[in-house]
């Protein structure tokens, strides 16, 4: 069985709860994966359990990392900049093909993105770009990268142990919660300012948002901003919150979401969503079936969606059963099975 290098800038990264799924996935289904990166990260856990321990960093250091890369069959990482600037110059010093996920900022932001030269110019050693959903699949499409290049697989995440623990589907809207970090494209702001609408007509209705510390001076009554958490306290929080809310919007340097990892999460633990209609989260928000999609950065429309699953209970629940189904497609476990067989192989 081939071995694999994942190629990272940092690891392990508290936010990127994505690549540590992905790889404790590979090692489950007996891929030989090893982590090869630039930098490696502070020590965090992604879970209570052995496989929430970071996987050991094989080589440190990418400047002299063509030798050690050699050694495997096929290299990966994540991150269209780093693919194509840095992962490409090293996949051909080695020798070896490579693939690359490309997700948000990488696409988005106007400082980071990868230009149309870098596009149209791409190494001869790219096996595959992983989209993590229709909308990137389009987005490179446009930008001249070559359909069969091209292979549709969401951002993974850990959900075999939130399937099996999932509490009930929620029966009436208490508590609100948004997980994220504190950057502008998460749109906690516009959250804010729609929960204080929503509690007008909806009395005593709480808002948690973990990342948000320091969001709002002097919060009021009703209103908690936490700092950023480790991987088990998000999912904690989640558990005992009515509705999930992913408030994105496009922030003022192109940078958008592509689908946050929390709605995989929150649809595992069988917790309605209500989300920005942005870039690829319909993939996974289906409006009306599992949760609520509202125009990105209108906190009129996100009130009154938080108003309605007030006032509609049954909607609720209903919205909250069907979360599993559409989380499905994000276990770490079938994203792994899928880089296997259409991008590692390929």
């Amino acid at each position: 069985m081939a071995a694999v290098a994942y190629v990272l800038q940092r690891y392990p990264v508290l936010s990127q709860t994505f690549v540590h799924a992905e790889l404790v996935a590979l090692r489950r289904r007996g891929i030989d994966v090893d982590v090869v990166a630039h930098e490696r990260g502070p020590a965090v856990r992604f879970g209570d359990g052995p496989d929430g321990d970071p996987l050991p960093v094989r080589h440190v250091g990418l400047a002299d990392a063509a030798a050690v890369l050699r050694r495997y069959d096929h290299l990966h990482g994540h991150f269209a900049e780093f693919g194509v600037r840095v992962l490409g110059p090293l996949a051909e010093q080695a020798g070896r093909p490579f693939s690359f996920t490309a997700h948000a900022y990488d696409l988005f932001r106007r400082d980071a993105a990868v230009t149309a030269d870098e596009w149209r110019c791409l190494s001869p050693k790219l096996r595959r770009i992983v989209a993590i959903s229709r909308f990137h699949r389009e987005f490179l499409l446009q930008r001249g990268v070559p359909g069969g290049r091209i292979a549709v697989i969401p951002n993974a995440a850990a959900l075999s142990d939130l399937f099996a623990g999932a509490p009930a589907a929620p029966t009436q809207l208490r508590r609100v919660i948004a997980v994220g970090r504190p950057v502008p494209k998460k749109g906690f702001g516009v959250l804010v300012q729609a929960w204080a609408v929503a509690r007008t007509l909806v009395p005593g209705l709480e808002l948690d948002i973990v990342g948000g510390e320091g969001l709002v001076k002097n919060p009021p009554a009703g209103l908690r901003l936490w700092p950023m958490c480790e991987w088990s306290r998000a999912i904690a929080a989640m558990r005992v919150a009515d509705v999930v809310v992913a408030p994105c919007v496009v922030a003022p340097d192109g940078d958008m979401d592509g689908i946050p990892t929390v709605l995989a999460e929150a649809g595992a633990l069988r917790r309605p969503v209500i989300a920005s209609d942005l870039s690829g989260i319909g993939d996974l928000v289906a409006h009306g079936v599992n949760g609520l999609l509202v125009p990105p950065g209108d906190a009129h429309a996100l009130a009154m969606a938080l108003v309605r699953l007030a006032q509609r209970p049954a909607e609720l629940t209903r919205m909250g059963n069907a979360g599993p189904v559409l989380a499905a497609a994000h276990d770490a476990d079938l994203v792994a099975e899928r880089l296997q067989n259409h991008v590692f192989a390929a």
